[in-house]
């Protein structure tokens, strides 16, 4: 179908020159008219042959012919989880209760929850990256102490022993019970913000 607009496109062409270029003798209308018998005749052939040619332009038109593109399969909601549903599932877990199976574990979410303590109270405090593990290190960075205790060095003090008690009696670890709410303190400077 293209080659087919391609050649009638050209034949017009060639016939637009050859009447501009050829001025009113380039086509033979007296002798055109006199062979028809009139001149509405003429005007009738010519309009015939134009619909002869705009027929198979017609035809291309037709809905067969179109290329539609598909609508998209709609999409299904996922089912992501929320946000922190990772830490809880290693803190709740089995394995981070056990004094020595999970020692990794507990070291690598005590470190998890200190670079988050750091980069919090860099933007908290507008301060670098040194001194925010300063103040995380020296337990400055909280009012609680067991956030302090859990994340700071050698030189903070300890939750008190009451404070080990009530969490044995909830049924957490003290690590479990140090790393919530050391959570629950990184998530309130970061609301604050």
């Amino acid at each position: 179908m293209k080659g087919r607009r391609i050649a009638l496109g050209l034949v017009g062409v060639i016939a637009l020159v050859f009447a501009v270029v050829g001025g009113t003798n380039a086509i033979p209308i007296r002798s055109l008219v006199s062979a028809l018998g009139n001149d509405y005749l003429l005007v009738v052939a010519i309009g015939g042959f134009g619909l002869l040619v705009a027929i198979p332009v017609l035809a291309s038109g037709r809905d067969g012919n179109l290329v539609q593109a598909d609508m998209p399969a709609p999409e299904r909601p996922v089912t992501v989880p929320p946000a922190g549903s990772g830490f809880d599932e290693t803190v709740g877990s089995w394995r981070y209760r056990l004094p020595f199976v999970g020692r990794e574990k507990r070291t690598a979410i005590e470190e998890r929850l200190r670079t988050a303590a750091v980069e919090t109270v860099m933007r908290a405090e507008n301060c670098s990256r040194g001194e925010a593990t300063r103040r995380v290190r020296t337990g400055e960075w909280t009012n609680d102490p067991t956030a302090a205790a859990y994340l700071g060095g050698s030189d903070v003090s300890g939750s008190s022993v009451g404070t080990r008690i009530s969490a044995r009696l909830t049924g957490r670890s003290w690590h479990q019970h140090c790393a919530r709410r050391t959570a629950a303190e990184i998530a309130d400077r970061g609301e604050e913000l």
